[in-house]
Formats: structure tokens, C-alpha cells, sequence
């Protein structure tokens, strides 16, 4: 498994962790007493590396789980080519491998957390240590949140954090439930994903600027004049169907190509992108103008992709982004996907 996963999990944790020991305290008063007291003494178990009173008030299994499903499902959407797996075994590779290796990872680091303050790591970090250093999760502060309030049968607060390393926004929703033993324990806790997201858009707007002039010599290889889009029936029970998208490219090269690498980029109606990767074969491929075919199946499980199949697809909402261009020497012009040390 990327162990990139499981430190985004162990970062989403710690914010957590972050609005029981830091942000409660700035604003205790407008709390209803209950909650302020089982929030209190969360965040004193903390202060004392107290893990067993810790948990009575905060359920951190259940947050690890969901944790676990919000970000492992957005890195599952946005990286992994829909055709790559059946249904069955990418539910397979989510419940067996993907799922138990990030929860048990994350546990185990949060545990840590809390009895010593710290999660450590060797002297030599590897590229999951450098990815929780890169997405700026420590440098994560509460800029405000709700009173806790009920929603229907749901005491829930919501908290937004800045990521000022990174520069954007994201919400948590925090959900306490009434214990009979400790007043009130946090139990639950989404937008996770949002984290995710958020970081990623955050990355791609820093890796523009740089990629600039990468992608003025990639433009002149290669380049997406106009594409048109047409959709037809997936899979044999009609849960997908497939977008056939023609590419009118203008191609020219000094030396031979082998595979040009993309992205297919869909906008849902919530304003999130999700990624498909696509790629074509070039060799033998001739130069000028060609028209070159992509098909990006529309996954019943991703909100973009669902919002086009209910509601049709405007060409507005769809991107096509090439990223890599790899030629016949195994030379290549690739866009940074991180940013330089």
C-alpha cells in the first residue's frame, strides 16, 4: 500500500486531535455545559498523554474508519484508471489490502500520538514522511467554528481549518453523541476528503507557475486542438457507461514518440474534479494533424461522473490534460506531479 495514505489519515487524526486540545479552549463559554466538559476532559487526557481516558471521550476508532473511507475512495477515484479493476476486485483490493493496512497503520500512529506527543520517524524520511511534511498538515489552524448545536437527532459542531502551508480552506463536521458514563463522546467526524481535495487543488495551482514552460515544450510535440464526446453503454448491467472522447491533436516530433500519458478531467456539479488517467500509443503515429481516441468509463461511485450520466455532459466540465510524453528511447517530457525539495 502508498503509505501516503495512511499518514493522510494520521494527519486528518492529528487536526482532529487538534480542535479537542487547541480550538475548544479559545471559546469554552459558548459551549452548552455538557459537551464543554467531556471536551474538557478530552482535552486534559491529551495534555496528560492519558490514552485510555482519551478514548472514552473521543471514539477514535470510528473516525479512523471513516477516515479510512473518505481518503482511500478519493485517491481510489482520482488514481486508479477505471478499467484497471472490475467492481468486484476493486471492492476486493478496498476491503482486504487498501483498508486494513491504513487503519491498523493509523491506530498504531495515533496511539503513539497521544501517550508521547510526537510520531516518530527515522532520520531518513520516505516519501510518506515527506508527503505529510509537504501537504502542511502541522501547519493546520482553526480559523472557526459552530457552537455545538442539534441538527435533527445530531449534536454536531463544524470546524474550519487553514492550511496555511498549502493555502486553502476545509471543514470538519465533528458529531457528539450523549454516553452515560462521560456526558458526551465524540463519535464520529467527516470531510476528510475534503482535506484531500483541498490539498490537491492547493498542489496543482503551486505546480502550474513551475510547469509553465514544461508545457510549452510539451505543446509543441504534441497539442489538444478540439476534442468531441460521445457516450455509449459500459458494463452488461448498465451501472456505467463509457465516454468515447475524439482528440484532434497537432503532432510534431524530432524523434520518435512512444506514449503520450493524460488526464481526463471531470467538474461535478459540487465543484470537486475527479481524474481519469489515459494512454495512447504513438508509435508509428504520423505527424500533423490526427485524431486520436480516449474513452474514460463514467463510475457510478464518483459524483462528477454521476452528475453527467443523469444530467448529460457539458464540454464546459470536461478538461483533457496531457502530462507526460514518453518517446521511442525511453527519454521523456513529464509535468511535476510534487513540489522540488
Amino acid at each position: 500500500m502508498d503509505t501516503k495514505k495512511i499518514l493522510m489519515a494520521i494527519g486528518c487524526i492529528l487536526i482532529l486531535i487538534g480542535f479537542v486540545g487547541i480550538g475548544i479552549q479559545h471559546n469554552l463559554r459558548k459551549l452548552p455545559i455538557q459537551p464543554v466538559n467531556s471536551l474538557k476532559a478530552a482535552r486534559e487526557a491529551l495534555e496528560k498523554h492519558d490514552l485510555e481516558t482519551f478514548k472514552k471521550y473521543v471514539d477514535t476508532d470510528a473516525i479512523i474508519e471513516v477516515a479510512a473511507k473518505e481518503i482511500l475512495t478519493a485517491q481510489i477515484n482520482s488514481e486508479i484508471l477505471p478499467t484497471a479493476y472490475s467492481m468486484d476486485e476493486l471492492q476486493n483490493r478496498y476491503e482486504n489490502q487498501l483498508k486494513p493496512e491504513f487503519i491498523n497503520s493509523a491506530r498504531a500512529a495515533l496511539d503513539e500520538y497521544i501517550l508521547t506527543g510526537a510520531v516518530n520517524f527515522p532520520y531518513y524520511l520516505n516519501d510518506a514522511q515527506n508527503f505529510l511534511n509537504k501537504s502542511g498538515v502541522t501547519s493546520c489552524e482553526i480559523k472557526s467554528f459552530s457552537t455545538p448545536h442539534l441538527v435533527g437527532n445530531e449534536m454536531l459542531s463544524s470546524i474550519i481549518f487553514y492550511n496555511a502551508q498549502m493555502k486553502f480552506s476545509f471543514e470538519i463536521v465533528v458529531e457528539l453523541e450523549p454516553d452515560d458514563k462521560v456526558g458526551w463522546r465524540i463519535t464520529n467526524a467527516r470531510g476528510f476528503e475534503d482535506y484531500y481535495n483541498g490539498y490537491r487543488s492547493a498542489l496543482r495551482r503551486r505546480l502550474d507557475s513551475l510547469n509553465a514552460p514544461i508545457g510549452r515544450q510539451m505543446d509543441e510535440i504534441f497539442k489538444v486542438k478540439s476534442f468531441k464526446v460521445k457516450s455509449s453503454d459500459g458494463d452488461e448491467y448498465g451501472f456505467s457507461k463509457t465516454l468515447n472522447i475524439s482528440l484532434k491533436c497537432d503532432i510534431h516530433y524530432d524523434k520518435p514518440l512512444a506514449q503520450i500519458i493524460g488526464n481526463v478531467i471531470m467538474l461535478g456539479k459540487d465543484g470537486k474534479e475527479h481524474f481519469s488517467p489515459f494512454v495512447i500509443d504513438m508509435i508509428d503515429q504520423p505527424q500533423g494533424i490526427q485524431t486520436l481516441e480516449v474513452t474514460k468509463t463514467l463510475n457510478p461511485f464518483v459524483r462528477a461522473d454521476v452528475d453527467a450520466m443523469r444530467h448529460g455532459l457539458r464540454k464546459k466540465d470536461l478538461h483533457i490534460e496531457v502530462t507526460e510524453i514518453i518517446f521511442e528511447d525511453g527519454t521523456n517530457l513529464k509535468l511535476l506531479d510534487q513540489l522540488p525539495e
